[in-house]
């Protein structure tokens, strides 16, 4: 797995928190102008059978015991929905203290809307096409813009792309399997520690194939956690994806 994808997040979260505190002590913002999977039985099986087609993902998982070594292969049969809406919570951990942003993101193809309540109260939208990607702060009607680049839609909403693990070998995987997350059933998957000391954990969910959970670990302490908070499947508002303005993005 690229490790510095999920280092993005966290240090990109916590310069955010950082900076929000800095404007929050007096310091003005800067304008820029299936159906239900069954969790398998404890003992060991290798029959297939197919679940999916539901409202969510509409996925297709193949009920075999997850493991170290076909976690990747389990988590590639899992496929996003076109068009949701969700909300989450990132908290990143420090020495002496943490922070905390909360993220509401709208998807509709490849149009990704995400608003990031920071400390303070500060309010940060961005709104993203495969060209450009549109910034803006709190209710102001202008807005920067800024060319698309090689962020996936995960990185614009502040969160791991859980689709690394594919590619991860089983010797870097220390533990995975099937476990419910607050009552979520998901694909979970634990890396070993890298010669850093970090370490990540993942929960996937079987109906949506979006992830519900992530946290990031350093020597056994944790240093990030995502939790998703809030989902809804099916269209967002048509509203979300016009720009401040008014206008339409290009």
């Amino acid at each position: 797995m690229d490790k510095g994808k999920m280092n993005r997040v966290t240090i990109g979260i916590t310069v955010m928190i950082l900076l929000a505190v800095f404007l929050f002590l007096g310091y003005p913002l800067l304008n820029p102008g299936r159906e239900e999977i069954v969790l398998p039985e404890e003992s060991p099986s290798s029959d297939v059978s197919e679940a999916g087609g539901g409202a969510g993902g509409g996925n297709a998982v193949q009920r075999v015991e997850v493991t170290a070594e076909n976690v990747g292969s389990v988590v590639a049969t899992l496929t996003r929905p076109e068009a949701y809406s969700r909300v989450m919570v990132l908290t990143t951990f420090w020495n002496g203290g943490s922070g905390t942003v909360t993220v509401k993101s709208a998807v509709s193809g490849d149009l990704v809307r995400t608003d990031l309540t920071l400390p303070g109260g500060q309010v940060r939208h961005m709104l993203r096409t495969d060209e450009n990607t549109y910034v803006w702060y709190n209710s102001e009607s202008t807005y920067s813009t800024v060319r698309t680049g090689g962020f996936s839609q995960d990185e614009e909403q502040w969160i791991p792309t859980y689709e690394d693990l594919v590619a991860l070998q089983s010797a870097e995987i220390a533990e995975a399997g099937y476990e419910a997350y607050q009552q979520v059933d998901c694909i979970y998957a634990e890396t070993k520690e890298d010669e850093n000391g970090y370490a990540e954990r993942y929960w996937v969910s079987v109906d949506t194939g979006l992830l519900t959970a992530a946290q990031r670990l350093q020597n056994g302490e944790e240093v990030y956690r995502m939790e998703g908070v809030a989902v809804s499947m099916g269209e967002p508002e048509a509203a979300l994806f016009t720009l401040p303005d008014g206008t339409a993005p290009v």
